[in-house]
């Protein structure tokens, strides 16, 4: 029954036409996790997983990169069948800035100055021989503080196998993209909980395109997609980014944002859906097609796993039976990863 309404969801979409109605889809299967994610303190387990990314797959398995908002590093795993091994740690920033971030830090904003702390890793991404980190570029959500280290977007080039080649690249420039985006720009640094302040929590690469979902702020029963140019975000030197963003609201639902993206090989987005803040709100799945977001197809809904918190998206390799996807979930330790079966076929 569940795929028969899929599939009648599929037809509707390539007709163009949107459905706001979603069933609760269910788990295929559970991913186990061989061994421990590291966690912001050494020797505790990550609890806080916030975003997974994968290479394409390479001798039976698929290099993947996975961030958790409560550190400075990123972590290798491998994934193969139905587990997932952590690997080594990749640092990402310092405990001070670097003279060599390109762009300029943002000024002015958030309600009081705070230190320079973890990253605050919410979104990874992977294309084309490289992998993306993003801090929250937002206000830190208990005091409202502006701390710089949330303001990073990071490049890691990687080589066939997925080795880490060369260093690190760092830009504030996404920044500069996200306070220009239209009337969302205007709640870029202001406060998460009581001003519905930006926060980002996606991104997918499409091409030259770095998207970025933002979980708020929520615009009505809108949420909002900032295409950046890479090559804007990553030029040489300290000048801000001038370049315009391209700006798509979508349909999301009151006080919903976007919790992740994954980009599918066609340009259209996988969006994982959820409460802007911390709102008893369904976590669903959601297709938006860039040229046509209103058309924007619901998927269907989470089941609801207690305080667990949907915040990872991951495209798993296709086997011709239909689409499948990996959801992340934090709160338990190492977190907890399930698969969802999705039948969707080309546009």
């Amino acid at each position: 029954m569940r795929y028969r309404f899929l599939a009648t969801l599929l037809a509707a979409s390539l007709f163009g036409t949107a459905f706001s109605q979603a069933a609760t889809l269910t788990p295929e299967q559970r991913f186990r996790t061989l061994g421990d994610f590291s966690g912001q303190k050494p020797g505790r387990p990550a609890r806080d997983v916030s975003g997974l990314a994968c290479m394409p797959v390479g001798n039976g398995a698929q290099r993947c990169l996975l961030i958790n908002d409560e550190g400075s590093f990123a972590q290798f795993a491998r994934i193969a069948e139905n587990r997932i091994a952590p690997d080594a740690t990749l640092p990402i920033i310092g405990t001070d800035a670097s003279s060599d971030t390109l762009g300029q830090p943002p000024q002015g904003i958030c309600k009081m100055p705070g230190r320079f702390a973890e990253l605050d890793g919410e979104a990874v991404a992977y294309a084309d021989g490289a992998f993306y980190v993003a801090g929250s570029h937002g206000c830190s959500r208990k005091r409202g503080e502006f701390r710089l280290s949330a303001f990073h977007l990071a490049r890691i080039k990687v080589d066939a196998e997925g080795a880490a080649t060369g260093k690190v690249e760092l830009t504030y420039r996404l920044s500069d993209m996200l306070r220009a985006a239209g009337p969302a720009g205007s709640f870029f640094g202001r406060g998460l909980m009581d001003d519905n302040g930006m926060n980002v929590e996606g991104i997918a690469v499409v091409g030259d395109t770095l998207w970025s979902g933002l979980r708020a702020p929520s615009l009505g029963s809108r949420g909002v997609l900032v295409g950046a140019s890479l090559k804007a975000l990553f030029a040489p030197g300290h000048a801000p980014a001038t370049e315009a963003p391209r700006v798509i609201e979508m349909p999301a639902g009151s006080n919903r944002g976007i919790r992740d993206l994954a980009p599918l090989p066609d340009g259209r987005l996988l969006a994982l859906l959820g409460p802007a803040q911390e709102q008893a709100l369904p976590y669903s799945l959601m297709l938006i097609d860039p040229a046509k977001p209103d058309a924007a197809l619901a998927l269907g809904d989470l089941p609801a796993r207690g305080d667990d918190k949907a915040e990872s998206l991951t495209v798993l390799p296709q086997d011709g039976k239909g689409l499948a996807v990996l959801i992340g979930y934090d709160g338990p330790k190492n977190g907890h990863f399930e698969s969802y079966r999705l039948p969707l076929g080309p546009r």
